[in-house]
């Protein structure tokens, strides 16, 4: 499996260190969360995760098959996630345009019935 920079993805917590939390994705590969992802929380925030419990990470960096992660960048937008089908926002608004149409038309079937 490619990890892509941008790809979000959820992990399952190994071990919680002094450099980070180290975390299997799926397919049996390893990445860190360096402490530095928490800034100066880093002291508070270690407690909050144990062992087997899953986070939504995303990949920021990938060199040489290490796997830099994050948890505060999620929902970075300068992160584009390449497996979105939605980063392209045309598709995005074709989508939901056939959506609306398709719920108009149920609609309008379920007034015709009463």
């Amino acid at each position: 499996m490619k990890f892509p920079v941008g790809l979000r993805i959820n992990a399952e917590v190994n071990n919680v260190t002094k450099l980070g939390i180290f975390v299997t994705l799926p397919h049996h590969h390893h990445g860190l969360i360096h402490h530095k992802d928490f800034g100066e929380r880093w002291n508070n925030m270690k407690d909050n995760f144990d062992k087997g419990q899953e986070v939504r990470v995303v990949v920021i960096n990938n060199q040489n098959g290490k796997l830099a992660l994050s948890l505060s960048h999620v929902n970075d937008p300068s992160l584009v996630d390449p497996t979105n089908q939605f980063n392209d926002n045309n598709k995005f608004a074709e989508t939901l345009t056939k959506l609306v149409s398709q719920a108009d038309k149920e609609i309008k079937q379920l007034q015709e019935k009463n």
